[in-house]
């Protein structure tokens, strides 16, 4: 019997050792609606609906972290910054308008203050909320919008990427007040009781943009809230989803203690590139396997992945990316117990 709790089991990870076994943290937010018997769009408005979704959660399932959320975090912060959201009693929200629709409309953006603005504050109390019922031995992640990804939701996807070729002063002026709006969300995520701050930064992917873009738009930017997060003693971890294989060592070089690695990255060769430096989390395919397939396809990848990456430690099992809405909770499960099953340490692969 293990007699570490779930937050000295990440933390073992996240120092780069090796506890009893592999962590397991599923991305998992409104997909434990299906649980609480409530539509996507109720959690939206509610801190106790969100909370007590998450928490039913992780008692079906059993895993060692919980990511209090309900919705992108760029669509929530850009929302809260003057954008409209289209939302759906039970489909994912997404910005149906934009705040800057010119370059000239940037005057029109303010800073978010996360104790007033928007439904900010929901997703503060859902955090208050879920420490009080799990007390503090299971760790909280809580997503924080990456700048990059924040700008283009606030301008438009398309017209920033032409942007960043065509009139580059425009993107650095958009990222001021992203970049200010996400570490006042990071730092305020914290103090309400967050243990780890995950900076979501999609657009920087190596998918998305060349790997010399994410050094002139992203790289400082994300940089800059993630050492804000450390500075009020969060723990700071970046997501950036697709593949990310040629801006790896850039992204250690953020001062991230945890990289989210997507399911498009070998975790084998991550490890052999970044592992000796920073905690490797991923990368169980959230749409192939995790919505599509059965519970003994999500066992077997959960194995290759810890096959791949868990021997030495610094490794948490987890998906790619967020778990969709309806994918069978089932499949959580059996992520959670192939974790118990095949990674104890020490690991022999």
């Amino acid at each position: 019997m293990s007699t570490l709790t779930p937050f000295q089991r990440v933390t073992a990870a996240i120092e780069l050792k090796e506890p009893d076994y592999v962590p397991v943290v599923p991305m998992i937010t409104y997909t434990a609606a299906q649980l609480t018997g409530i539509q996507f769009s109720e959690a939206l408005y509610s801190a106790e609906k969100m909370a007590k979704a998450l928490i039913a959660g992780y008692k079906s399932a059993g895993y060692d972290g919980i990511y209090v959320g309900w919705e992108s975090s760029f669509n929530l912060m850009a929302e809260a910054m003057g954008c409209k959201l289209q939302i759906q009693p039970n489909s994912i929200a997404f910005v149906k308008d934009q705040v800057v629709k010119e370059p000239s409309d940037l005057d029109k953006i303010e800073v978010a203050d996360p104790e007033k603005d928007g439904r900010l504050p929901i997703h503060l109390k859902a955090i208050e909320l879920v420490r009080e019922k799990i007390g503090k031995d299971v760790p909280i992640f809580k997503y924080v919008p990456g700048p990059l990804t924040l700008a283009s939701v606030l301008r438009g996807q398309d017209q920033l990427l032409m942007e960043l070729i065509r009139n580059p002063d425009a993107v650095h002026d958009i990222l001021k007040p992203a970049s200010e709006s996400s570490k006042r969300y990071g730092v305020a995520t914290v103090e309400h009781g967050a243990d780890i701050a995950v900076v979501a930064d999609p657009i920087a992917s190596s998918s998305v943009i060349s790997p010399t873009m994410f050094d002139q738009f992203a790289f400082s930017p994300i940089k800059n809230v993630l050492e804000s997060i450390s500075d009020v003693g969060g723990i700071p971890s970046l997501h950036i989803c697709g593949n990310t294989i040629p801006i790896l060592e850039r992204m250690v070089d953020t001062g991230t203690r945890i990289i989210e690695l997507d399911y498009q990255v070998d975790l084998a060769f991550a490890k052999d590139m970044i592992g000796e430096n920073v905690c490797i989390q991923g990368n169980i395919d959230p749409v192939g396997v995790l919505l599509n397939e059965k519970p003994s396809d999500v066992e077997k990848k959960a194995k290759e992945c810890i096959e791949k990456s868990a021997k030495g430690g610094g490794f948490i099992l987890s998906s790619g990316c967020e778990i969709p809405l309806n994918a069978p909770f089932e499949n959580v499960k059996a992520m959670v117990s192939a974790a118990k099953k095949y990674g104890q340490y020490p690991i022999s692969v």
